[in-house]
């Protein structure tokens, strides 16, 4: 079976770089209609427009996740000009690598607002869209951090992804009878603009214990969204998909 996305639309949040640029850019070129979300406009317009010169299937709209109005505004512009919605990537996440004295309650709330809440609030203005068309895939990026205890990933950003798989493996059981897969993935160690600010050092050590030699490139996360949004994956939900190169083996 071929992956096509002829005639859906997806909703992919902090598309305008790295991990979302790459799994916006996949969906696009295998046929879909994408709405680009980011709390940044001007990229996101610029990689709207680099990926669709025309505007014709490529939006790209400004929006904090965290902030439950601008979502709603932001989805009502995406119903109004595609009329529907198939299929919701999250990706939006921030992370400070502060340790944990150094950290402060607001520093730790403002992680789970965007990576977590951020999330829900996606899901809470969506879920109804899909469920008026019978069908629809989410898939909630998580992280490897979210998974086990990894030196140099700071505590906020560990317990936010972790409560991604939470909200993931719920939302799969609630949305299910309405015919809306649920699934996440946890990346390892990725090469993105957002890690390059993590030091060399730091970074190595998260790829300890890698059992294969290839770096982890968004282009991998983007092929693992794309299964997970197809018709490919119509027997799973409610599952974290480990795509670190075989650093965490369960």
């Amino acid at each position: 079976m071929q992956i096509d996305f002829k005639d859906k639309v997806a909703v992919i949040t902090g598309g305008s770089r790295g991990i979302g640029a790459a799994i916006a850019e996949a969906f696009y070129s295998n046929g879909a209609k994408v709405a680009l979300l980011d709390i940044n406009i001007k990229e996101c317009q610029e990689r709207a427009l680099a990926m669709d010169a025309s505007g014709s299937n490529v939006i790209a709209l400004q929006a904090d996740v965290s902030d439950e109005t601008q979502v709603q505004k932001a989805v009502d512009q995406i119903r109004e000009r595609f009329e529907r919605i198939d299929i919701l990537v999250n990706n939006a996440g921030i992370l400070y690598h502060v340790p944990i004295g150094e950290k402060t309650v607001a520093d730790f709330e403002k992680i789970l607002k965007v990576n977590l809440t951020g999330a829900f609030i996606m899901c809470k203005s969506i879920v109804p869209v899909m469920k008026k068309i019978g069908r629809g895939k989410i898939v909630n990026i998580a992280s490897l951090g979210g998974r086990t205890g990894r030196p140099g990933v700071a505590v906020d950003y560990a317990a936010s992804k972790a409560g991604i798989i939470g909200l993931t493996q719920t939302l799969a059981r609630e949305a299910g009878p309405d015919g809306i897969y649920v699934n996440a993935i946890a990346p390892g160690p990725i090469l993105t603009e957002l890690t390059k600010q993590v030091p060399k050092e730091v970074f190595a050590t998260w790829n300890v214990g890698r059992a294969v030699n290839k770096d982890g490139l968004p282009e991998d996360v983007a092929n693992a969204a794309m299964f997970l949004a197809s018709e490919m994956s119509d027997w799973i939900t409610g599952v974290t998909l480990d795509v670190n190169g075989g650093i965490f083996i369960p």
